[in-house]
C-alpha cells in the first residue's frame, strides 16, 4: 500500500462521530500482537495543555538518552506529526504499512473503528517496532473510553478539567471529571495539576475506589523572571531540579505545564528513570509545540495561538494583554468548531481587538461564518468574513501596519492552515 492509499483508508474511516468503548481498539491491537504491551506509558488527559506537557516530557527524555515515542493528536504541521519517535515524525511508507496491516478490520462493517482508532493502532505498533523504552501518549478525548486508554502506564497525568465537550463529557464539570479520571489504574500515580475543588473530589473518590495514588504538584513552583520574542525563563523551587530553565514556549499559561511536567520528572525519578539535571535543561530548552502563542513574524507580529475552549480563550486573553498592552494595535482572525462554547470565547476575546476577522477551516466540524456572525457579540466595527482561512490570513494582513499585532485563534484546525501558509509544511 502506498501513502496516498493509507490516508485515503483513514479518510474512509468516521473521524466526525465519538464511539465511546475499548472493544475496537482492542481487536486492532490484538490482530497486531498487542504493540501497546511492549513498551511503558506516561499518559495525559486533561481539558488544556496535554499537548505541552507531552512536548516537554517527550524532549527532556529524549534528552537523557532514552528511546521515546510520542502519540498526540491534532496533527498541526503534518498529518504525521501525531506519531513520533525521538522526534521524528512515522515515515510515510511506515505509516502505509501500519494501515495496510489492519485493513481487513478497518473495513469490516461490523463496529468499523474510527480514524483516531485506527491511527493509535499504528502509533502502538510503529513504537513497539522502534523498540521505545518508553511512550509519552496523549488522551484524544475524555479518558475513560479513549482508545488509548489500553496503555500501561508508568505514570498518569491529569493537566486540568475545564469547560469542553460538555456535549460528550458533561453536563457537569463533575461528570467530566469522572471521563479524564477514568485514565487512573491501580498502583499507578496519578499526577494531577490545578483542580476544581467539584473536580478534585471525582477524582479523590475514584483514585481510592481503585486504589490509585492521587499525588499534587504543588511540591513544586516555578515563576517566570524573563522573557522575549524566542523564550521564557523561569525560576524553579523543588527537590532535586534545577533552580532556573530556558522554554521557547512563550506563553505565561505554559507555567502551570511546566510545574506539572516538572512534577513528574520527580515521580519518575522515584520510579527508577535516571534523568540529569543536564537533560532536563537542554530538553526544555529545545522543546518545540507549534501553536500554542507561537510567534511567527515580529514586524508586524503575528501569533498563532490554539485556543480551542474557553479555558483557552480566557488563558490567551491575558497574554493579548500582556504581550500586546495596546488596543490599537491588535487583529484578530477566529474561526471555531461547531461543538464549542462560542459566544463565551467571542466574549472572551473580541472585546479586545478593534479588527475582527471571521472564518472557517476546511474541517468539516468547522462553524460556518454566518453562525460565527449570528453568535457574535455587538463590536464596533462588525468583523470582516472571509470564506476560508487563506482569504482571511489575507484580509487580516492587509491591514497590518508595522508596529501591530494579528493573533490567529479559536481553532487548532484554524492554526494549522494560518501556519500552512506562513509557514509551510506539508499536511
Amino acid at each position: 500500500m502506498e501513502y496516498a492509499e493509507a490516508r485515503r483508508v483513514l479518510g474512509s474511516l468516521p473521524s466526525l462521530e465519538v464511539k465511546p468503548g475499548l472493544d475496537r481498539i482492542e481487536r486492532l491491537l490484538s490482530a497486531l500482537g498487542h504493540p501497546e504491551r511492549a513498551f511503558p506509558a506516561i499518559h495525559i488527559a486533561g481539558t488544556n495543555g496535554k499537548g505541552s506537557v507531552a512536548a516537554m516530557l517527550a524532549s527532556i527524555l529524549g534528552a537523557a538518552g532514552h528511546r521515546v515515542g510520542r502519540y498526540t493528536s491534532p496533527d498541526l504541521e503534518d498529518f504525521r506529526d501525531r506519531i513520533a519517535v525521538d522526534g521524528q515524525w512515522i515515515g510515510e511508507d511506515d505509516l502505509a504499512r501500519g494501515v495496510d496491516s489492519l485493513l481487513p478490520l478497518l473495513s469490516s462493517g461490523r463496529d468499523q473503528p474510527t480514524q483516531f482508532e485506527a491511527l493509535t493502532a499504528v502509533a502502538f505498533d510503529h513504537f513497539a517496532a522502534r523498540h521505545v523504552d518508553l511512550a509519552v501518549v496523549e488522551v484524544g478525548l475524555g479518558g475513560r473510553f479513549d482508545a488509548t486508554n489500553v496503555v500501561r502506564p508508568l505514570l498518569s497525568l491529569l493537566t486540568n478539567v475545564g469547560r469542553d465537550h460538555l456535549h460528550l463529557l458533561g453536563p457537569t464539570l463533575a461528570d467530566v471529571a469522572w471521563e479524564k479520571v477514568g485514565i487512573a489504574k491501580p498502583g499507578v500515580p496519578l499526577l494531577v495539576g490545578d483542580l476544581v475543588p467539584e473536580a478534585e473530589r471525582v477524582v479523590a473518590a475514584v483514585c481510592a475506589g481503585l486504589g490509585a495514588e492521587p499525588l499534587r504538584s504543588d511540591s513544586v513552583t516555578v515563576g517566570r523572571v524573563a522573557r522575549d520574542w524566542e523564550k521564557a525563563v523561569y525560576d524553579v523551587r523543588g527537590e532535586g531540579l534545577p533552580d532556573r530553565v530556558v522554554i521557547p514556549l512563550l506563553g505565561g499559561y505554559q507555567a502551570a505545564n511546566l510545574r506539572l511536567a516538572l512534577s513528574a520528572l520527580q515521580v519518575l525519578r522515584r520510579r527508577g528513570l535516571r534523568l540529569l539535571d543536564e537533560a532536563i535543561l537542554s530538553g526544555l530548552a529545545s522543546v518545540r509545540w507549534p501553536g500554542r502563542f507561537e510567534v511567527v513574524a515580529r514586524e508586524p507580529a503575528i501569533v498563532l495561538d490554539g485556543a480551542h475552549n474557553l479555558p483557552g480563550a480566557l488563558a490567551l486573553a491575558d497574554e493579548v494583554r500582556d504581550w500586546f498592552p495596546d488596543r490599537e494595535v491588535r487583529h484578530l482572525l477566529f474561526g471555531a468548531l461547531a461543538d464549542k462554547e462560542v459566544g463565551p470565547m467571542m466574549d472572551a476575546l473580541f472585546p479586545l481587538f478593534p479588527r475582527v476577522t471571521l472564518t472557517r477551516s476546511r474541517s468539516p466540524r468547522a462553524l460556518p461564518v454566518g453562525d460565527l456572525l449570528a453568535a457574535c457579540p455587538r463590536v464596533d466595527p462588525p468583523p470582516a468574513s472571509s470564506g476560508s482561512v487563506e482569504e482571511g490570513l489575507a484580509l487580516a494582513r492587509w491591514a497590518l501596519r508595522s508596529q501591530d499585532a494579528l493573533v490567529v485563534t479559536g481553532s487548532l484546525t484554524v492554526v494549522a492552515e494560518a501556519r500552512a501558509v506562513l509557514v509551510g509544511g506539508g499536511r
